[in-house]
C-alpha cells in the first residue's frame, strides 16, 4: 500500500509540474498601440496634451505583464501607417493575449483624425481590425471630442462609419458622448480623460482592494473625476459587451 501511495504523490507531482510550464507558455501578453496627435500637417487646432497622454499610458504599461508597446506620435500618425501597426501588432495575440488601442486627438462623429487633415480613420475600421485578431480582450481607450458617437447605429449601411459591430467583443471607453467635446489645458500635462484614466489604473480605482481593476471600477473611478473637473461638461461612455468584473490590469502583473 505504501509503494501505490508514493506512485500516486508522485504521479501527482508530475501533474502539477506539468500544468504549471503549461500557465507559464501560455502567460497572457498585452499588445498596445498608442496614437497621439498634438498636430496636424497643417498645423490645425493644435492640442497640448495628446502625445503625453500617449506617453503616460505607454510608460505604465512599459512593465506590466510582458507588453508589446508601439507609439505613433504627429507625423508617424498617418492613416496608413495606423493601420498597418495595428494589423501587425493585433495580429501577433493568441487566445491567451489582450490587445489595446489608445488615442487622444482631435475626433468627429463616428471617426478619428489622423496627421493629415484629408485622412481619416473610422472606429469601425479600428474595431474590424481588433475583431479579427485571436486575443480573448480587447479594449479601446479614446480621448477626442464627439467619441461617444462610436457606439451609434448608422441608418445608412453604405455610411462609411457603418454602425458599431455587436459581435465584437471591444470594450470601448470614450472620453465624451456624442454631443461633447472633450477637454484638455495646458494647466495639466494630460488630458482631464487620461489623467484620470492613469490614476485609475495605477490602483486608485481599485475599490474592492483586491489589486485589480474591473472595467466598472475604472468606469466608476474616472467618469465622476471627468464630470467634476469639465464642470459637468463632459461625461465618458463605457460601451461593449463585456462582464462588469472583467479586469481591465492586475496590479501583480507589474514588473517590479
Amino acid at each position: 500500500m505504501s509503494r501505490t501511495i508514493r506512485l500516486s504523490l508522485g504521479l501527482m507531482l508530475m501533474i502539477l509540474l506539468s500544468v504549471s510550464v503549461t500557465e507559464t507558455a501560455n502567460a497572457q501578453k498585452t499588445y498596445i498601440v498608442c496614437v497621439g496627435l498634438n498636430v496636424n500637417r497643417d498645423n490645425v487646432d493644435p492640442l497640448p496634451c495628446s502625445r503625453a497622454d500617449m506617453r503616460g499610458i505607454a510608460n505604465y504599461f512599459h512593465s506590466y505583464n510582458g507588453s508589446d508597446v508601439f507609439m505613433l506620435l504627429d507625423a508617424n500618425a498617418t492613416r496608413s501607417h495606423i493601420i498597418k501597426i495595428l494589423k501587425r501588432q493585433f495580429a501577433k495575440s493568441t487566445a491567451n493575449d489582450e490587445i489595446i488601442f489608445c488615442y487622444s486627438g482631435h475626433g468627429f462623429d463616428g471617426g478619428l483624425s489622423t496627421y493629415n487633415n484629408n485622412e481619416v480613420l473610422f472606429c469601425s475600421e479600428v474595431q474590424d481590425i481588433m475583431h479579427q485578431a485571436k486575443a480573448r480582450r480587447k479594449m479601446m481607450f479614446v480621448n477626442s471630442c464627439h467619441s461617444g458617437s462610436f457606439t451609434k447605429k448608422y441608418k445608412d449601411s453604405k455610411d462609411k462609419r457603418k454602425r458599431y459591430n455587436k459581435k465584437s467583443s471591444v470594450l470601448l471607453f470614450l472620453s465624451s458622448q456624442s454631443n461633447e467635446y472633450s477637454w484638455e489645458t495646458t494647466a495639466m500635462n494630460n488630458s482631464y480623460f487620461f489623467h484620470y484614466l492613469i490614476k485609475g489604473l495605477e490602483g486608485n480605482a481599485d475599490f474592492s482592494g483586491d489589486n485589480k481593476v474591473t472595467a466598472r471600477e475604472l468606469f466608476n473611478y474616472v467618469a465622476p473625476h471627468v464630470e467634476d473637473i469639465s464642470s459637468n461638461k463632459q461625461h465618458p461612455v463605457m460601451w461593449g459587451r463585456f462582464p462588469d468584473d472583467m479586469v481591465v490590469v492586475d496590479l501583480n502583473n507589474f514588473n517590479r
